[in-house]
């Protein structure tokens, strides 16, 4: 999974956002989905937990979670192998 957040201004450390903040997010929305039936999961009811659709519900989420802040998730990856991903743009 890569996560993309874009800002227009650096806080007084120099970051957009640290790291972690948005890794823990992140992995706390990925702990939801793991080891589950995704089409048995409300979020897929009514479609295909493809990595499309995927990428696009972490994206979601995350906006949710983060863009209240001085950034702004801008992309989402969600990777099926080593040469396979699809990405959600916001």
């Amino acid at each position: 999974m890569d996560v993309f957040v874009e800002g227009e201004k650096l806080n007084d450390t120099g970051l957009l956002i640290d790291f972690k903040e948005v890794k823990d997010a992140t992995h706390r929305i990925l702990e939801e989905l793991d080891h589950s039936f995704l089409n048995e999961l409300p979020q897929f009811k009514d479609q295909n937990p493809s990595s499309e659709n995927i990428a696009a519900y972490i994206f979601t989420r995350l906006s949710n979670e983060l863009n209240d802040r001085n950034i702004k998730v801008s992309k989402v990856t969600a990777w099926e192998s080593d040469s396979a991903s699809s990405s959600y743009i916001g």
